[in-house]
This record gives structure tokens, C-alpha cells and sequence, in this order.
């Protein structure tokens, strides 16, 4: 696909100060309007001050317009009008960098509204320009809606409905056993429900919480669900009637979106790309400087083991908590990143008359410190626990290598520490 940026239909003066700021931080300068205009989502581009700058197709189709009629339009128009959800969106965006899964209603221009599930991600050219934009993704959830507004009015209908409901849809029964899954369960899990009834669900309850779920398929491969959980009757007995709709496709699109940035939206700390950005100006910085540069590769121990007993929102806290320690101990002058999933890395830079492998044990020591003292606390969900590995950053080395031997030692530091639990448990 080679479409000219101009054939876009918004304004060109918006276009090209869009293009110029995406440009920033996009290896493709074509990247994010391939991204935005292949997906099924609807999308839309807002500026900071909360015009719409640009609407994909899935979009228009969701609102019943055309591109051009929503040209510099007010974003709060979309909302329904809605001061409080405007403000409080743009905040969190500002504050948090997203928004994951909000149930809205959109307002189209005949007036009609719309139920969809909303995310959003801000974008940075740099750390410095701050927030340039905020790219929305709306997912049509009026059969949802529709499904669940039924199901408290009228419980004789249930089979039916269940039966051409577009989400996956199972009762678990008070052992948490499944009891009955309809057909879209069935294809999103690619499982028979022969196959499923009597089995343990496999997924933690969560009472009225929403929450983000791998489902592994029959085929192996692996997809992300919303899940939801309501109490509901099944056969006299109380059970719990769990919702689960496919999000795999959202999930790659934010994924994507993330890899714009430089600073990653779940911890505010650098991502992978602006690490590498920075760290290769540190480097530059520090040949010339004559000061010593450690890297430490710190993993975050049993993160599966929380998603999958206490779900995704619990394993995201543990990676908040995780980056709050990290700043903490660590001190200004180091790089702090997250990687990706439960892999964070610190830069660590230091003067010409320290000894790095020094300074970065006694950092490692207070941030075992540190996640011992949180340990300790009374009413925790889970235990912290973090494996660890450094090493010094040679001069002429790339970075990418000493990062794998940051990784390697960490691996190496991690089996160590699961021999000795071994021993311990055996003693």
C-alpha cells in the first residue's frame, strides 16, 4: 500500500504537522496510518486541544458520516457532549498515557448513540515535546449491550439469546466448574463444549471486575479475551455466568501504537525503543567523559503465576510496583526501562573514580531490601520477587550485546536462586 499522505481526507495543514510529529518516533513514516487504516477497529486521531484530525473507515462506517464531515471537529461532539467523560479522558490520558476498554456511548451525527468499548494511547515525539495527540480505538459493543440488558429483564429467553450472542458466554458453577458454554465460546476457545462441561474453568473469579485474559486454543495459539462475571441461577443454584469477548486484534493494535512511543504506558518508565535511544547518547557521552557504565537485567519472578490465579490487573500491579521500587533505589542519573512483559533493565552510569560492579551490588542490595520490606506487609495478594543480573558495559561493545549479557546473567542468577529453594524445601 503506497497511497500519497494527501489522499488522507483531513486538512492538509493538520496532516503535515501530524506527519511531522509521528515522524519522530516512527521507523516508517507510512507505519501508523497502515496501522490505523488496516485494522477493523474504528479509529480515530484527536489532537491535544480535542479536534478530530483524522477518521478511518471502520470509523465512518460506526458513525454513519464521511472523513470530511468530521474534520476539526470537537472529539467532545463524539461523546455525546459529555463535559465530565471528556475531561476525565483527556486527564487520564495526560496523567497515564491510556485508556484500556471503557464502556462509552458515541454520539453519530443523526443523534444516534453507540455502546463501544474505548481505548486510547497518547503519543510522544519525545520526551521533551510531551503529548502531541491521542489516538482512540472504539470496538461496537451494542450486541453486548443488548445481551446483557435482556438477560436482567428476562431469564426465559437465556437459551436463545446465548445461542446468537457474539460473545463467548459460560456458566461456572459454585466449584468453578463449567456447567454450559454456547457456541461462540465454543469457536473462541476452539472447544467443543463436550469437551469443556465439569472441567475447572481455569480462570480466576473476580466477582464484578473487568479483566484482560490469555486464552490459549485448542491449536495452541494464544489470544486475549475481556472477560466479565455476573452472578447468576443455573438449575436453582447460584453460579456465575462469565462473558468472554475476543480482544486479540485491540490488543496487537495498542501493542503496536506502544511501539510509537518512547516511554511505556503501564509504568511511565522508558520502553525498548527509548532506551535504546537514550542509552546509545549515554554511551557516547560517557567515552567521551571517561565515566564507567554496569547494566542490570532485572526479571520480574512467577509473573504468569499471578495473571493467571489472580488475573492481568494484579499482574499489571506487580509491575507498577516493580517500577516504583526501581525508582526508588536507583538514582537519577540511571536509565530506567521496561523492556517488555515482566523484563526491566537500568543503565547505570558512573563516575571515573567508582567501581561500577561495586555501586550497581550495593543498588541490587537495597532493592532486595526494598522488596523484602514490601514482602512484609500485612494483606498482600502475592510476593514480589525479582531476579537480577549485571554487567559491565565495555567500551566498543554494542549495546544490543551487552544487554544479552545482562540477560544471560540474570538467567544464570535465576537458576541459582531455584536450585537453592530446591535444597531448601528437600532440607
Amino acid at each position: 500500500m503506497q497511497q500519497q499522505l494527501d489522499e488522507v481526507r483531513i486538512s492538509a495543514n493538520q496532516l503535515e504537522d501530524l506527519v511531522q510529529t509521528l515522524a519522530a518516533t516512527m521507523l516508517n513514516r507510512d507505519a501508523l496510518r497502515d496501522i490505523i487504516d488496516h485494522t477493523h477497529n474504528a479509529i480515530l486521531v484527536v489532537s491535544p486541544q480535542g479536534t478530530v484530525l483524522h477518521i478511518n473507515q471502520p470509523a465512518c462506517d460506526l458513525l454513519k458520516c464521511q472523513p470530511h464531515e468530521l474534520d476539526s471537529r470537537a472529539f467532545l461532539q463524539i461523546l455525546g457532549g459529555n463535559q465530565t467523560l471528556f475531561t476525565q479522558s483527556l486527564d487520564e490520558l495526560i496523567y497515564q498515557g491510556s485508556i484500556r476498554n471503557r464502556e462509552v456511548w458515541l454520539c453519530n451525527l443523526q443523534g444516534q448513540t453507540i455502546p463501544v468499548l474505548l481505548s486510547a494511547s497518547a503519543y510522544y515525539p519525545s520526551p521533551e515535546e510531551g503529548i502531541q495527540g491521542f489516538i482512540f480505538s472504539a470496538l461496537d459493543i451494542t450486541e453486548h449491550v443488548k445481551l446483557r440488558e435482556s438477560l436482567s429483564s428476562s431469564q426465559k429467553s437465556f437459551q436463545a439469546i446465548v445461542d446468537k450472542s457474539a460473545d463467548g458466554l459460560l456458566i461456572v458453577d459454585q466449584e468453578g466448574r463449567v456447567q454450559f458454554a454456547n457456541k461462540t465460546a465454543e469457536n473462541l476457545l476452539q472447544r467443543p463444549s463436550h469437551e469443556m462441561i465439569g472441567l475447572p474453568f481455569g480462570y480466576p473469579i473476580l466477582g464484578d471486575d473487568v479483566t484482560e485474559v490469555d486464552i490459549i486454543r485448542k491449536n495452541g495459539e494464544i489470544g486475549v479475551a475481556e472477560m466479565r462475571m455476573v452472578t447468576t441461577h443455573w438449575h436453582t443454584e447460584h453460579a456465575l455466568l462469565v462473558s468472554l469477548r475476543d480482544v486479540t486484534e485491540n490488543v496487537h493494535l495498542r501493542e503496536q501504537l506502544q511501539q510509537l512511543s518512547m516511554e511505556d504506558p503501564l509504568t511511565g518508565l522508558n520502553n525498548r525503543r527509548g532506551f535504546m535511544l537514550l542509552a546509545e547518547q549515554e554511551l557516547k557521552v560517557a567515552e567521551r567523559t571517561s565515566c564507567r557504565i554496569s547494566m542490570i537485567f532485572i526479571d520480574l519472578d512467577g509473573m504468569k503465576t499471578i495473571n493467571d490465579t489472580l488475573g492481568h490487573k494484579y499482574g499489571d500491579m506487580a509491575l507498577l510496583e516493580t517500577a516504583a521500587v526501581m525508582r526508588k533505589v536507583f538514582r537519577k542519573s540511571d536509565l530506567l526501562a521496561r523492556l517488555g512483559g515482566d523484563e526491566f533493565l537500568v543503565l547505570s552510569i558512573h563516575e571515573p573514580h567508582e567501581v561500577p560492579m561495586d555501586v550497581s551490588s550495593h543498588l541490587i542490595h537495597r532493592l532486595e531490601k526494598e522488596v523484602a520490606l514490601r514482602n512484609s506487609q500485612a494483606g498482600r495478594a502475592y510476593s514480589l520477587s525479582i531476579s537480577m543480573g549485571v554487567v559491565a558495559v565495555l567500551p566498543g561493545v554494542p549495546l544490543e550485546e551487552s544487554i544479552q549479557q545482562a540477560d544471560a546473567a540474570m538467567y544464570q542468577a535465576k537458576q541459582t536462586k531455584k536450585q537453592k529453594t530446591q535444597v531448601e524445601r528437600h532440607d
